[in-house]
């Protein structure tokens, strides 16, 4: 018997103001949950571990005295879960008072869900993709080419054309709120894939589940996600967002290689490079020679070292 009904693992770094809003939607949450809530400090400097242990009493801060990345810190979290349930919720992403119980008594009468996820809404109120398609590397290659979902042979990544307002079972749901059986991570024998430091973690427990022969669903209950919070800060921290398309490029490469084949893995990197060639001789027919030598081509021998170093996708350089 689980001590508690779900544990609600919450990572973050230097987003103080995000997280008062995330743990104040926690507390206005309407259900009848025995909740664990656990929230993975990696290393903040702004105070907010502080500010959390003392005006939140009811959560349990994990200090890490460096950024171990999103899915290293969730994995630190899910040592100490001791619920039926594991909930991943993003500091920036902010429950409605009947979201979490409503996808625990989904999860509760549905046997056959391994993972479910909610209808996420931008604070504007523009619905963000929720119930999500895995990716190939074809399909990958559309979506920058601005061409998701235009071919009806191929199939796309997100499909925004229906109202959302019913259960419908998808491959995969967004990690901002996803929901899972903790006895089948158990059975995994781990958590998030920690060969990635962001990015690819929630498809890739997704498909994992999904293979146990478990379903995914989406259900038409509100969650506020803000989005991109902790990418935001990186970039403002660091002064590039070469840092974060590393991480997209790493995570990418190896999501393919350890889910599939080595096969796949170079498709991604052929349609990948295929993109920024295309987009090269655009340049090229434009005289945009400047932003070929600071901007594409660059990106062409990046991915490149980067498929080199991870041993074709075989470990994580980060």
């Amino acid at each position: 018997m689980a001590k508690y009904d779900i544990s609600i693992i919450v990572v973050a770094w230097n987003v103080k103001e995000l997280l008062i809003e995330c743990f104040d939607a926690l507390r206005a949450s309407t259900d009848t949950l025995k909740k664990q809530i656990l929230l993975v400090d990696n290393g903040s400097v702004d105070g907010s571990a502080d500010f959390i242990e003392e005006h939140y009493p009811e959560v349990t801060v994990i200090r890490s005295p460096t950024n171990l990345g999103f899915i290293r810190a969730n994995n630190l979290a899910y040592k100490q879960a001791e619920g039926e349930y594991i909930l991943m919720l993003n500091s920036d992403a902010f429950v409605y008072p009947d979201s979490l119980q409503t996808v625990y008594d989904f999860m509760e009468k549905t046997p056959e869900c391994g993972v479910t996820g909610a209808r996420l809404i931008g604070r504007d109120g523009v619905l963000q993709p929720s119930a999500r398609y895995f990716p190939t590397p074809f399909k990958l290659f559309l979506q920058k080419c601005g061409l998701d979902g235009k071919f009806p042979f191929v199939g796309p990544l997100d499909d925004l054309s229906w109202d959302h307002q019913s259960i419908r079972e998808c491959d995969w749901v967004v990690g901002c709120f996803l929901l899972t059986r903790k006895r089948l991570v158990d059975q995994m024998g781990f958590f998030l894939r920690e060969d990635y430091f962001m990015y690819n973690d929630d498809n890739d427990l997704c498909l994992r589940i999904k293979k146990l022969g478990y379903k995914v669903f989406f259900i038409p209950v509100d969650v506020i996600h803000v989005g991109g919070a902790n990418v935001i800060k990186m970039k403002q921290t660091r002064g590039t967002d070469n840092q974060v398309l590393e991480y997209q490029i790493e995570s990418q490469i190896i999501y393919f290689r350890k889910n599939y084949s080595l096969f796949k893995t170079f498709s991604n990197i052929f349609f990948t490079q295929l993109f920024y060639m295309a987009v090269l001789l655009k340049c090229l027919l434009t005289l945009r020679f400047r932003r070929i030598s600071t901007d594409i081509w660059p990106k062409v021998l990046l991915v490149n070292r980067i498929f080199r170093k991870t041993g074709f996708g075989q470990y994580s350089i980060h």
